[in-house]
C-alpha cells in the first residue's frame, strides 16, 4: 500500500507559484485539487502569457507589470525551490535570486 503524502500531509505544504504556464500552473492546479495551500505573487493585472489568471488562484499582484518584480518576490518568500533547467529565462533568474539570497 503507498501512501499519498500531497493528501495525508496537505497542511504542512505551501506552494508559491507565480502563476506562469506550465509547471508552475500545474503546481497551482494540484494544490487546489489536493486542497493544499498556495499562494504567491503575480504581475499586475493578473498577467501570464495566455491571458490574466483566473480568480481561483490565489495570488497577490506585485505594483508593476513586470515578470522580474514577480519572479523577485517569489524567491524572497521561499524557503525552498524547484525548477526545470534549459527553460526560459524565469528558471535561471529564480536560481541566480535564490543563490545571491542564500549567501
Amino acid at each position: 500500500m503507498t501512501t499519498d503524502i500531497l493528501s495525508t500531509h496537505s497542511d504542512q505544504f505551501l506552494i508559491i507559484s507565480g502563476g506562469q504556464t506550465g509547471a508552475d500552473r500545474a503546481g497551482l492546479d494540484v494544490a487546489l485539487a489536493r486542497g493544499i495551500k498556495h499562494g504567491g505573487w503575480c504581475p499586475k493585472g493578473r498577467k501570464a502569457e495566455d491571458g490574466p489568471l483566473p480568480p481561483r488562484y490565489r495570488l497577490m499582484e506585485t505594483p508593476s507589470a513586470d515578470y522580474l518584480v514577480r519572479t523577485e518576490r517569489n524567491v524572497e518568500r521561499d524557503g525552498a525551490g524547484f525548477g526545470f533547467t534549459g527553460g526560459p529565462t524565469g528558471n535561471r533568474l529564480s536560481s541566480r535570486l535564490t543563490a545571491m539570497l542564500q549567501s
